[in-house]
């Protein structure tokens, strides 16, 4: 079926707000957060993180040719110098094209500088949710 390969922009919201769900017991122990540049204690690092990504992360050529959509969750573990040590994929996207192009984007990303002083952990791990869309013809791709 067409629409499953192709969702909607409600569909991919309502995706999203499933995987938070899912992985919500694990942001609530502690040393996991989903992205939230906001957040009193990791904005600044969530900034620099989410500014490194959209400085290398591309919708593929070949997935915006055929319209192919998805959102891609993955669990990033990085180390107390900002540098990542582990990218897990959560689930799927469906889509081969969309979930390589993650973790070739998050291997692309320098160092983004040490954790907040208060932050006692050797390691902080981020589950971020790559969503890749074609709306009304424009082609977009958004990290949250």
């Amino acid at each position: 079926e067409l629409s499953k390969l192709f969702p909607s922009a409600g569909r991919m919201a309502r995706l999203e707000e499933s995987y938070r769900r899912k992985y919500d017991t694990e942001v609530e122990e502690g040393d996991t957060k989903f992205l939230n540049t906001d957040d009193i204690q990791f904005g600044s690092f969530l900034r620099r993180f989410e500014t490194a990504v959209y400085g290398v992360w591309r919708y593929p050529d070949a997935a915006a040719r055929a319209g192919i959509q998805g959102v891609t969750p993955v669990k990033i573990t990085f180390n107390r110098k900002g540098e990542i040590e582990n990218i897990q994929l959560l689930q799927s996207s469906g889509s081969q094209i969309l979930d390589s192009e993650v973790f070739r984007a998050l291997r692309a990303i320098g160092p983004l500088g040490g954790f907040p002083k208060a932050y006692p952990k050797e390691q902080f791990h981020l589950i971020a949710f790559f969503q890749y869309g074609i709306i009304q013809g424009a082609i977009r791709g958004s990290i949250r």
